[in-house]
Formats: structure tokens, sequence, C-alpha cells
């Protein structure tokens, strides 16, 4: 794996070539498909609530044949005072020392349940929201875990980390939910996809079907659809029947090609008349995997039209995949490096101290 000055100098490398643009035209589907193969299965963790996300990652990186990648995130609270903002009293050995018992703790969890698993580790400081989708650019799958909050309903998702970091994050995003989030055995064999029929769906079905024929699992496509509003005053609207077909049609289409990448595994679809967040909540019940396409969209916007991919998130039991539109497609090129900045070990990056193991 490269060291930090190593990967900065790879970025200004790329961003010197791809600044021409018919290079960077014949190059990228290249770059593109290497950087989803080489890239490492990073997981985030913090306290509490950690431990089915570490378990389900370290499985993924198993059967991807992938390193793993443990990240925590360190950021310094603040208070208000009647002066201004200022850093909390609170002694920074001491909370650097528990981040790295923190960090330490997981390493020796993976090690201890996937010896198989190449696994490294950081603690970054920085908000999590800023760290999590800088360390997303150079990874094949960033894995998060979220608490379900039973008070919420899941049409109305509101705000957490996994959703942010899902829309902004640089390949697909893994929320594992607690309790049952760990891949245990009495889950079905089986993964569920949203489609819609939309260019932004199209990598969530090949995203599915991969994972489908990676677990030897079955894969079931799911299309919600509604009844054509009237057109005009007149009250003139398709039959519901005539709808229906046309939603099985698109259904079949958004598969077909990649039945055809993938013959071996069983796939089925389901056309489902009503909302789509309920179709798939029902369908992915005891599935394996649930798996849905983003948008990307942020703030104000992604509020007011609504998200499927963030209700789903909010309201599943098992493990979601949000694979968001242009994930893998398009990497930021010469962004350069995060400004989130490393807690020195005087060690290479990725690599804890003993002390921490």
């Amino acid at each position: 794996m490269l060291s930090d000055p190593d990967r900065r100098t790879v970025r200004a490398l790329e961003s010197a070539l791809l600044s021409d643009r018919a290079f960077a035209r014949a190059v990228l589907p290249v770059t593109r498909c290497l950087q989803a193969l080489s890239g490492p299965v990073v997981v985030g963790v913090a306290d509490g609530g950690s431990l089915p996300a570490l378990h389900w990652a370290a499985a993924e990186a198993a059967r991807r044949e992938r390193p793993l990648r443990v990240v925590h995130a360190l950021c310094t609270p603040l208070v208000l005072d009647p002066y201004g903002v200022v850093p909390a009293a609170v002694d920074p050995r001491a909370r650097d020392a528990a981040a790295a018992r923190l960090l330490g703790a997981a390493l020796a969890e993976v090690r201890r349940t996937a010896p198989e698993v190449q696994v490294t580790g950081d603690v970054v400081r920085g908000p999590a929201r800023r760290v999590l989708p800088a360390e997303s650019r150079d990874a094949c799958l960033l894995v998060l875990g979220s608490r379900r909050d039973g008070r919420r309903s899941p049409l109305r998702p509101g705000t957490s980390l996994p959703r942010s970091v899902a829309g902004t994050a640089g390949c697909p995003v893994a929320v594992v939910p607690a309790p049952d989030g760990v891949d245990p055995g009495g889950r079905e064999s089986r993964v569920v996809v949203g489609v819609d029929g939309s260019a932004h769906t199209a990598a969530a079905v090949g995203f599915a079907f991969a994972t489908a024929a990676r677990r030897g699992a079955a894969l079931t496509a799911v299309h919600a659809w509604c009844p054509d509003r009237p057109a005009d005053l007149e009250a003139v609207a398709a039959p519901p029947a005539t709808t229906e077909a046309a939603a099985r049609a698109l259904l079949d289409d958004a598969v077909g090609r990649w039945r055809a990448l993938h013959p071996d595994v069983p796939c089925r679809t389901e056309v489902v008349r009503g909302d789509p967040v309920a179709a798939l909540l029902t369908a992915g019940a005891g599935a394996a995997l649930l798996v849905v396409g983003s948008r990307g969209r942020r703030g104000v916007l992604a509020t007011l039209r609504g998200s499927v991919g963030r209700a789903v998130v909010g309201g599943a039991a098992g493990p979601v995949v949000v694979v968001r539109h242009g994930t893998g497609q398009a990497p930021r090129w010469g962004a350069g490096p995060s400004r989130t900045t490393r807690i020195g070990t005087g060690r290479p990056p990725w690599t804890p101290s003993p002390s921490s193991s």
C-alpha cells in the first residue's frame, strides 16, 4: 500500500496527465476499473455500535480478497463561551490515548475473527463527515455502523452520519445497523436491489449482480409503480394494466444486460404497486443485503424532493448498500490531499503502534 507522500505524488501526476482532455477520455475507463478492483474495504469505527459493522466489513474484505482499513475520525469538541468558540477543556493526550485504544481493540477483533484478512488502521484528525468521504476516494467499499431510531418513521429519515456520508462518498457505502447487522448465517442468502429505470440505478443493479455472484446468492430486483394520474381536466390516464406492463418491461430491460454478464446468478423480478420505500423494505426483510441507488443530492434539495435511498437506510433492519450516481465512474482526479491530519506515531500510515494492538 502507498504511504501518504506517495499517494500525494500519484495524485499530482494524475492531475498533470489528465489535464489533457483527450488523454483523460482514453485512460479514464481503465483507471475506473482498476480503482474499483484494487482499493481496500474501509470501515469507520467509533465509540459504541461499531462492532457489527466491523465484523461485516471483515467478512466482505475476505470475500473480495481485499485488505481492510480501519479508520477512526478524531474531532476536537468545541464549546461556546461568552468570548467565542474555544476548544473544550479535554486533555489532548488522554483523548489521543483513548482513540488509540479504540483503534487497537478494533484491529485485534478483526485479527481474531478474520485472521486471513490483511488489516491496517489509522486515527485521523477531523470530523467524520469530512474524513470518511476523503477515505472513500481510494476505497472499493466504505462500511459504516448505524443505530436505528425507533421513534422516527423510515419515510422521514432526518439526518445522520451514514446518510450524510452516502451522499458524498467516492465509492459505494454499506450501512450496517445494530444489533442485527452482523453477517450471520441466519439471514437468507439473497440480495435485493431497487430499480426505477433511471441512470443512477444502473450502477446499483450492476453492484447487486456482482455481489450476488461473489456470495453465490440469488438476486431479487424490485420496481414499484403507481397508476398514471390524469393528464388533463378530462381525466384521461393510461389504464393500470398498461402502466403495470410498462413497469415490467422497464424492469426486464434494466436487469437484462446484467443477466447476460452473470448467467450463474438466479434472478427474479418483482413489480409492486405502491410506495417504493415500503416495497423495498418489505422485499429486503431477512435478505443478506439490500442495494439502492442514489443521485447524491444533499441538503435542502434532498429534503424537499425526498430520497428513497435515505429512507431505506433509515428503515432497514439489515445491511444496506447505497451506490451513488457516478460512484467509481468519476474519480476526483487531482483533488489533492485531504485537509485532515493524522496523529503521528513515527510509523508508516495504516500501521498501528504495538501499544495499540
